[in-house]
């Protein structure tokens, strides 16, 4: 279990399965695990972090309290699986009364982490000119893989999770998000935000398909 204290200094990070795993040491503010602590068994891990932490710190990324994160790793033949949850409360505006509301967050996280390949040394003139040849050759369209979007690449000996657990949970956020259902909005006269209380104005009349059909008399210039 990964434990995350309040201030800068490094949290230890308690590796924990059916086996006695080793304890080793992360930044604060980072899931940045060595990739020698997953071992074959797996591993398994849960942390809490602010959303400043995780570098949610828009606008429109603000949470209410920590976020908890249980993840759990699996290395297979090169990639490295990880999946789990990020769970919370999400503070949000409602599209239609403009007021803050809290929204409970449940993330589901998935990425498969594939280490990038070394820089590609520059070809040779032989080389080039097989390049050539098989450039001209047709190539049969390739599929693009259906989870493109959650696969990421990783260089080096540590492996940071964050970016990952960032985008995914933009990526869960309500592209119109309400206080509730039948959220009633602003009144369009006075402002007055009808969920409250009634206000005094006028009921706005809704379109007449006989006015649209006169209107368009009028422009085509029948009387």
């Amino acid at each position: 279990m990964v434990s995350l204290e309040s201030g800068g200094r490094a949290a230890g990070l308690s590796l924990c399965s059916e086996t006695a795993f080793p304890t080793v040491t992360v930044p604060m503010d980072t899931l940045n695990l060595a990739i020698v602590d997953i071992v074959s068994e797996g591993l398994s891990l849960s942390c809490t972090a602010s959303g400043p932490q995780l570098g949610l710190d828009g606008p429109e990324e603000k949470f209410e309290g920590p976020l908890t994160i249980h993840l759990e790793l699996v290395q297979q033949d090169g990639p490295i699986a990880v999946t789990g949850t990020l769970e919370g409360t999400a503070i949000r505006q409602c599209v239609r009364c403009l007021t803050d509301f809290s929204d409970p967050l449940v993330v589901s996280l998935y990425a498969e982490f594939v280490r990038q390949p070394d820089e590609i040394t520059k070809p040779s003139a032989d080389q080039g000119r097989r390049s050539l040849r098989r450039a001209a050759q047709p190539v049969e369209p390739v599929e693009e893989a259906e989870e493109e979007d959650e696969v990421y690449l990783y260089q080096g000996d540590h492996l940071d999770l964050a970016p990952m657990v960032r985008e995914q949970v933009i990526l869960a956020a309500p592209m119109q998000p309400l206080c509730r259902e039948d959220c009633l909005g602003l009144c369009p006269q006075c402002g007055q935000n009808l969920n409250d209380r009634r206000c005094a104005c006028p009921p706005v009349p809704g379109p007449s398909p006989f006015r649209v059909l006169r209107g368009r008399q009028l422009k085509d210039g029948n009387a």
